[in-house]
């Protein structure tokens, strides 16, 4: 049985995804969609250069520059996102699933395909996210899709608010969508698979908040 990968349909129908992803022999469809995911991820990071978000590190340097070098800066920051936008592609769709394969007694390349939802929908996070963030000068912790508003009212401590920001709705789906993914390619233990998972997602929100709380990119 082939498999032809179809994102919106995917998402829109994940039973029906999930069925025929579990007796694919074949996949097709899937390195083209990435490729187009990856350009994707790469504008979006654009974007929110363009915009100035993620930019502070140079507002801060107007009135010490030169307007050449201000520019200059500007775009090496902008290039060091777009490659950022890469990275974080390559690092979402090939990480976890390379970790799941060393796991599990399953396929690559179906966990590659689980990946590219999580992808996908991981960049609509961020498309609505950087959407609040131009209208209404939301920042990332302040997302009405994070835990971070709320943890905001019971603690000031950055770190603890960070990683609260860094937990959506969107990180949610991912963790059950994985979950669901994972019990039906392998044989494991459900409780086994739901904990492993949780590990796997926890994990990168800690590095994910923490990159943030140090504010990464004034250290490069």
């Amino acid at each position: 049985m082939f498999y032809h990968v179809q994102l919106i349909k995917g998402i829109l129908s994940p039973n029906t995804y999930l069925y025929q992803l579990t007796k694919a022999e074949k996949i097709t469809g899937l390195y083209i969609r990435f490729l187009l995911l990856m350009a994707a991820g790469a504008i979006l990071y654009l974007a929110a250069a363009y915009t100035g978000y993620g930019m502070d590190i140079v507002s801060n340097e107007i009135s010490n520059v030169s307007h050449q070098e201000l520019e200059t800066k500007k775009l090496f920051l902008g290039i060091g996102k777009v490659l950022w936008g890469i990275v974080f592609s390559l690092l979402i769709f090939f990480v976890p699933a390379i970790f799941y394969w060393t796991t599990m007694d399953t396929e690559f390349a179906k966990l590659l395909v689980m990946q590219l939802f999580v992808l996908a929908v991981l960049l609509i996070e961020k498309a609505l996210t950087l959407v609040l963030q131009i209208s209404f000068g939301l920042e990332r912790v302040s997302s009405p899709f994070s835990l971070g508003v709320m943890v905001q009212y019971l603690t000031d401590n950055r770190l603890l608010i960070q990683l609260a920001g860094t937990i959506t709705l969107f990180q949610i789906w991912v963790i059950f969508f994985q979950y669901m993914n994972l019990k039906a390619f392998s044989q494991r233990s459900p409780k086994w698979i739901l904990l492993i998972v949780i590990i796997v997602n926890l994990v990168g929100w800690i590095m994910t908040s923490t990159i943030y709380y140090l504010e990464f990119e004034k250290l490069i």
